[in-house]
C-alpha cells in the first residue's frame, strides 16, 4: 500500500557571513566586532563544555555535556569502561521554543495551495509503508 505525507520544501539557508552582516546592521556593532564575539563565543564553549561545564545563554538555550552508560547488574560492574562516547546537547530556551507556534504551514499540491494553518495538528498513529512524498510546507 502506498502512503503519502507531506514535508518541508527546503528551507534558505542563512550563511555565516549573513548572520554576522544582519547582526551588524542591526546594532552598533561592526562586522568585525561581531565576528570576533561569534568566534570567541565558540571557543569559550568548547573550553567549557570540555570541562564538563553547562553554559547558559540566556534568550538562546543551554549546552550540557551528557555521557551515557552502558547498564550493569551489579555496583562492582561500575567503572570508566561502561561509559559511552560524551555528547553536546542543546536544550532551546522557551523563547527560541515558542517561534514554532508562529511559524505558518501551508500544503501545495501541483504548484497550487490546498490547505494552510497556523499550528501544526497533532500526528495520529499509524504506520504502513512510506513510499513517497507529495507537496511542501
Amino acid at each position: 500500500k502506498t502512503m503519502y505525507y507531506a514535508q518541508v520544501d527546503k528551507p534558505r539557508v542563512i550563511e555565516y557571513e549573513d548572520v554576522i552582516k544582519d547582526i551588524a546592521e542591526m546594532s552598533s556593532l561592526t562586522t568585525g566586532d561581531v565576528r570576533n564575539a561569534i568566534d570567541r563565543l565558540a571557543y569559550y564553549l568548547q573550553r567549557e563544555l570540555t570541562e564538563g561545564n553547562t553554559v547558559r545563554l540566556g534568550q538562546i538555550g543551554t549546552f550540557r555535556v551528557s555521557v551515557p552508560s552502558k547498564y550493569v547488574e551489579t555496583e562492582k560492574e561500575v567503572n570508566a569502561s561502561i561509559l559511552k562516547k560524551p555528547r553536546i546537547r542543546f536544550y532551546i530556551n522557551n523563547t527560541l521554543s515558542a517561534v514554532a507556534d508562529n511559524i505558518r504551514l501551508a500544503v501545495y499540491r501541483n504548484g497550487q495551495k490546498v490547505d494552510d494553518t497556523t499550528s501544526p495538528s497533532t500526528p495520529s498513529e499509524g504506520g504502513g509503508e512510506q513510499t513517497g512524498g507529495s507537496g511542501g510546507l
